[in-house]
This record gives structure tokens, sequence and C-alpha cells, in this order.
């Protein structure tokens, strides 16, 4: 227990540095990456680091300003992940007006939901244009279907890769692996889950361009750093 302490001390003293807006750019992103690696290393949960109580009213759950075809939620589900935080919709999967919501401690939703609606708006806006020049004689619904997968599932594997390398870019700086056991405490009770059954085939073609666009997709530095 007192290694944890002194642990979760180095952690605090490291952020209180990349808080300090007298800092240099390095300074911040050195601060940050140590303190990232300590919080990996140890396993130090957010309600280690802010003391907070592991209660269900510390769990908020924030809705997006952007709305989507349901499938986008599989794409909010792997980038919450790594904001320590657990997404839900509301709507059907196959229609554009699905709501998405963040679920986790204050402070990671504050994080987690300006990159997701950058997200929302990314994918909203690729899918229109494909569709707008989409020639293919599969049914465009399971285009966006298979699009959305391949485009989590890249996403994941940079996220991974970033991870597993500790070559945290700045977009992943402030993300730890690990939901917090209330967080997910929260989302069991709350979280009513619908399976849904596809009926439709697999295209190929819109997995790999989905996918190829997760591996490629960048966050901006300010997304994460304003907090």
């Amino acid at each position: 227990m007192a290694e944890k302490d002194d642990v979760i001390r180095k952690i605090k003293k490291l952020m209180a540095l990349a808080e300090d807006t007298s800092a240099s750019d390095q300074e911040i992103q050195l601060a940050i990456y140590r303190a990232n690696k300590l919080r990996i290393k140890y396993k130090i949960e957010e309600i280690d680091l802010f003391d907070k109580k592991g209660s269900l009213e510390n769990v908020v759950s924030i809705q997006l300003e952007h709305t989507g075809i349901g499938y986008i939620h599989w794409v909010l589900n792997v980038l919450a992940k790594y904001f320590q935080c657990e997404t839900s919709y509301a709507g059907k999967i196959n229609k554009n007006d699905a709501k998405f919501y963040i679920i986790g401690l204050q402070s990671d939703v504050d994080v987690c939901v300006s990159v997701a609606e950058c997200v929302v708006y990314y994918l909203n806006s690729m899918l229109k244009d494909i569709q707008e020049c989409y020639v293919g004689d599969t049914d465009f619904r399971i285009f966006k279907k298979d699009y959305c997968k391949g485009f989590a599932n890249g996403l994941e594997q940079q996220l991974e890769q970033s991870l597993i390398e500790m070559n945290l870019h700045p977009k992943y700086e402030l993300a730890v692996v690990g939901v917090p056991a209330v967080v997910e405490e929260w989302a069991n009770k709350k979280i009513k889950c619908k399976k849904s059954k596809s009926r439709y085939e697999t295209n190929e073609e819109a997995y790999k361009l989905g996918n190829q666009h997760g591996l490629e997709y960048e966050v901006e530095r300010k997304d994460l750093l304003e907090r």
C-alpha cells in the first residue's frame, strides 16, 4: 500500500507540472508521458488520484450533441475505453438519428466527450460523402455497417499499438487502459442492451476502407490537454 501511495504522489507532482501554464510544451509532454507510464504500470485509476469515492453518485452520463447512425456506437465504444469511460446509444442501429452517451467520472467524461464529438462529426461527414458518389451494387446500409466496423477495428489497432510501444502520441497522452469499477457497475445497472441480428451480408470493401480511415484518424492535441 505504501508503494502505491508513493506512486500516486509522484503522479500528482507530474500532473501538477503538466498543468503549469509556465511550463514548455516539451516539459508538459514529458510530465504527462511519465505520469501515464506510472499509471499503466501500477494500474492507478482516476479515483485513486483524486480521492473520489467509489460511489455511483460520482458517475455521470453526457449525451453528445451530434447524432448519427447507430453503428457509430462501435467506434465510440473503442474510443471511450481509452478514456476510462463507457458508452451507450438510444435509437435504431441502422437509422441516422441515434443518440450517443459517454458515461464515466466527470474528469474523464469531460475529455472524452470533446474527442467523441469530433469522431461522430467525422464519420457522419465521411459517410455522407461516400454515399453521394457510391456506385456499388450492395445496399448502402450494409456499406455503412461494415465501414463503421472497420473504422472501430482500425482505431483500436492504432490505440493498442501506441500503448504497447509506450510511444504515446499527444492525442493519447491521457489515455489509460481500464474503466473504473464504479463506472462498469453503473453501466451494468443502468444500460439495457438489446442485441440485433444483422440480416445483411458483409461488404469487405467497406470494411477495408473503414479500417484504413480508423488507422489514419487523428485527434488534435488540445482535445486531450484541455482538462
